[in-house]
């Protein structure tokens, strides 16, 4: 295999997945890596050792989206069957679980503590209201849903109570045979610099924002038209950005959570929003092929260069070098490096220099910028060393 002139060598191909590779990232300290996809399993990886070490087999459908917390204590992921689920980052025990559940016309969402073997299951309604609240060891979501949905007075008076008559009226509303299939996959999720809150972009549209300490949902917002399809938080954690399949990018106050800026422009799905080290350059993506920068002047933006940078859709960025080159991974099965200055690129990695065979699908930054990760549909993720 040639050598290319580049800043990424190849350090090694990862085969585990045995499906589509969706989504990787990085330890807060970089010493480990996680990558999962169609087959449903999360594997975690040592990263100097460049082997697996573990594996996390909780999810029931694919996997979208992976995150590790800054403060280096948690680890998250979430996908198609709608549960997020949030682990020890060092034992990757099972800390607590999130789902958002339809029941007839309204939205539970409910997050499952689990401590010492024993689960302890919240649910709040739309309006925050704690709906129900129970010691439990069921297995599933949704023989918790059921214990609420059946519950009476004489077995659970408090809970109903508090409810203020929600219980009553879901009731004749709730099908347990098809309940789970009204729970909706999430393609995104993000955390606060502070990693106090996990921020959430689900397939109605609507952006969640969870305590990550108590499980607590603190907002909901319905941004978008469509799917929510990536997320970010700014470094210094005043904002919050989305993008969807509605072709826009909303920027939100991350304090008042009031949006801020709508941007328009692009031609169809917006996959990647990213904020530079700085937080002074904005950068989007999407299914249109299209780089388009922005600065940042506190809620102020202004446009700087719009770029068509592949031929097939960007399904992710990343900015490193202090922000001053950008990587994008595209659906024409190529990696490239980008001059943020002038948006001239610099190299591009296909299959000839040990690149991936079919769609990238994402891309992750080591802490200390010296890894880049990879994830593709030809079911690898790659570990390249950044020069």
């Amino acid at each position: 295999m040639p050598e290319p002139s580049s800043r990424l060598r190849l350090l090694k191909t990862f085969e585990e997945n045995k499906e589509n590779a969706y989504t990787a990232d990085f330890s807060a300290q970089g010493e480990r890596f996680a990558a999962g996809g169609g087959q449903r399993s999360v594997f975690i990886y040592d990263t100097n050792a460049e082997q697996v070490i573990g594996g996390l087999a909780d999810h029931k459908q694919s996997i979208y989206a992976v995150a590790f917390s800054q403060n280096g204590k948690w680890f998250f992921s979430t996908g198609r069957d709608g549960l997020v689920k949030m682990y020890n980052a060092d034992t990757f025990d099972p800390v607590r679980t999130w789902m958002v559940l339809k029941v007839g016309q309204y939205w539970l969402s409910i997050n499952t503590r689990t401590a010492d073997g024993h689960e302890t299951t919240v649910m709040h309604d739309a309006q925050f209201n704690v709906v129900f609240e129970k010691d439990t060891t069921a297995d599933r979501v949704l023989e918790a849903v059921t214990l609420l949905l059946y519950a009476n007075e004489d077995r659970h008076g408090e809970a109903v109570r508090r409810s203020n008559d929600t219980v009553r009226t879901l009731l004749p509303e709730f099908d347990p045979q098809t309940a789970l299939l009204q729970s909706k996959p999430n393609f995104a999720i993000a955390l606060s610099p502070d990693s106090e809150t996990l921020v959430l972009g689900g397939t109605d549209g609507v952006l969640r924002l969870y305590e990550t300490a108590t499980g607590n949902l603190i907002r909901t917002l319905a941004l978008h038209s469509g799917n929510i399809r990536t997320v970010a938080c700014s470094h210094d954690g005043r904002y919050i950005a989305t993008g969807s399949s509605d072709r826009l990018v909303k920027i939100l106050d991350a304090r008042s959570l009031e949006v801020v800026n709508t941007i328009e422009g692009h031609g169809d799905t917006v996959f990647a929003v990213r904020f530079s080290a700085n937080d002074q350059c904005f950068a989007t993506a999407g299914k249109d092929a299209r780089v388009r920068l922005w600065n940042m002047d506190g809620y102020k933006l202004k446009p700087l260069v719009k770029v068509t940078a592949h031929t097939f859709s960007i399904n992710a960025i990343a900015f490193l070098d202090c922000s001053k080159e950008l990587i994008t991974v595209s659906q024409d099965k190529t990696i490239k490096l980008w001059d943020v200055a002038s948006m001239t690129c610099l190299e591009t990695i296909d299959r000839t220099y040990g690149g991936h065979a079919f769609t990238v699908n994402s891309v992750a930054i080591s802490p200390d910028e010296k890894r880049v990760l990879t994830a593709s549909d030809d079911k690898t993720v790659k570990l390249w060393q950044l020069a």
